[in-house]
């Protein structure tokens, strides 16, 4: 199996050809290691890269007026991050890391060179890109529309879910690495609020709650609680790939 984050990443979702290979690992620099609570970047900054997570989980935010802060979205093993700010010179937003992690980066200006050479790496930026963006929309009808316990439920099966699909070993998909300061600032709540809701959820044995994070036990029950459809995480792969001829990857994307 490859070393490279990004080859391994891609190979997800389709097969890879010897010179798509071969443009990904040239273009990809040496993984580095970051500490648990690391700040890699901050809005502002020059963005001159974007990341592939091999290990461990990481969140973007922003800090607000009042000195309160927006998680944005969660990043975990396998995920892209910072491919929203392609269009941007310098960073929306900052970037911290959750648990110990391990990221890969790749050269934002040498993307150019991989839509001109290839076809499908190129329809699968564009794949991962629009991912992306039905993530973000869902997480605003999520902020907007739901309670307390449908919000909170829907983003834990969220991230389960896109563990589950994670194309690096994740030892459990049910464990996520939140505190509760965390899930209250990634779905606009008070720590106080996101607390109680958790406990009611772990009182109907939907979820339990430790030190190093959240459990999901019953994951029926949260779909019941959050009214869950996966839809918007379930990308047509096979689809966009025959348009283009290329084969999918025999993993569930």
């Amino acid at each position: 199996m490859t070393d490279s984050c990004i080859i391994r990443h891609f190979e997800h979702y389709a097969e890879l050809g010897q010179d798509d290979r071969e443009l990904l690992d040239s273009l990809e620099k040496t993984p580095k290691d970051f500490s648990k609570g690391q700040l890699i970047w901050q809005q502002g900054m020059e963005s001159d890269h974007f990341y592939t997570v091999r290990s461990g989980w990481a969140c973007s935010f922003r800090n607000m007026e009042d000195g309160s802060r927006q998680v944005q979205d969660l990043y975990v093993p396998g995920d892209i991050v910072g491919l929203r700010e392609f269009a941007f010179r310098r960073r929306v937003s900052n970037l911290l890391t959750v648990t110990n992690t391990t990221l890969c980066p790749f050269p934002k200006n040498r993307l150019t060179d991989v839509f001109s050479t290839s076809r499908l790496l190129c329809n699968l930026f564009f794949l991962i890109a629009a991912r992306d963006q039905a993530i973000l929309v869902e997480r605003l009808i999520n902020l907007g529309r739901r309670t307390a316990r449908e919000k909170v439920a829907h983003f834990l099966l969220e991230m389960a879910h896109r563990l589950d699909k994670a194309c690096m070993d994740v030892h459990d998909c049910n464990h996520l690495p939140l505190t509760q300061v965390l899930l209250a600032d990634a779905l606009g709540m008070s720590t106080v609020h996101a607390n109680r809701t958790l406990n009611e959820l772990k009182q109907e044995s939907l979820t339990a709650l430790g030190p190093d994070g959240i459990t999901l036990l019953d994951r029926d029950g949260l779909k019941d609680v959050a009214g869950f459809d996966p839809e918007y995480l379930d990308a047509d792969v096979e689809g966009l790939l025959k348009n283009i001829g290329a084969p999918a990857s025999s993993q569930p994307a």
